[in-house]
């Protein structure tokens, strides 16, 4: 038997009383486990296995679909999955989070990533800085940090509106000739910047424009679109992480 934490981040109905659940744990990573007769009105499961809990599971000891065959509810995120709304909010988070970690290895940081991205939703934290935090924490989990803020053409720091070429992965400055690239405002270079300095809880407690939350979006998810279109095989750092 194994037993471990496990965030359910979807299910799917087999059979007339089943579901495969697919689990995000610190300790396996992502999981696809079976549930027996957890769609029966009686069964002790099914409280257990809603999309967005976390539950601690003991499931049997097999390399495919393992059986859970116990769980104890531990977070229900009950606000989130009351409101539609934080729901969609919620499954944002874990589209990225699927596609990003890897079967039977461990993800302890990339489950702390996704759990705390949803404990601020549950609280009622403002969208734009839970999902600016959260893409900001994965693109370093990537390896995808915007690195040095100085123009790559003079070399002189970025100050003021400048230009980020996600090609060269690097900003060119406004006096520079080759403007090339999206072109951002100081506010969301700003953001950026105290993004890949980990200043996660300055960006939590900022309030940002819709303007400058979609500019910081749209680089940070351009990175970590370009990272999703790689070989499977130069993604081998991303496991065993503590």
């Amino acid at each position: 038997m194994i037993k471990t934490l496990g965030l359910i981040l979807k299910k799917q109905s087999i059979g007339e009383t089943d579901r495969i659940i697919t689990i995000l744990s610190p300790s396996l990573g992502k999981k696809r486990v079976v549930a027996r007769a957890v769609r029966k009105p009686l069964s002790k499961l099914s409280g257990h296995l809603d999309t967005f809990m976390i539950s601690q599971l003991i499931l049997t000891d097999e390399n495919e679909l393992p059986k859970v065959t116990s769980a104890v509810l531990v977070e229900s995120f009950e606000s989130l999955r009351a409101s539609l709304p934080l729901v969609e909010q919620a499954y944002a988070i874990s589209k990225i989070t699927e596609r990003v970690i890897l079967e039977d290895v461990p993800q302890q940081t990339m489950f702390r990533i996704t759990v705390d991205a949803l404990s601020r939703i549950d609280e009622g934290v403002a969208w734009p800085n839970v999902w600016l935090r959260y893409l900001g924490e994965v693109t370093k989990q990537l390896g995808l940090q915007l690195g040095d803020f100085t123009c790559r053409i003079c070399g002189k720091k970025i100050t003021d509106t400048a230009y980020w070429d996600q090609l060269e992965r690097g900003f060119t400055c406004t006096s520079c000739p080759a403007k090339i690239g999206r072109q951002l405002s100081v506010q969301a270079i700003k953001v950026l910047f105290l993004l890949s300095k980990q200043q996660y809880v300055v960006v939590q407690r900022a309030k940002l424009n819709q303007q400058v939350a979609s500019e910081v979006e749209e680089v940070l998810l351009r990175e970590i679109t370009e990272w999703f279109n790689r070989p499977w095989t130069s993604y081998r750092g991303l496991g065993n992480q503590s």
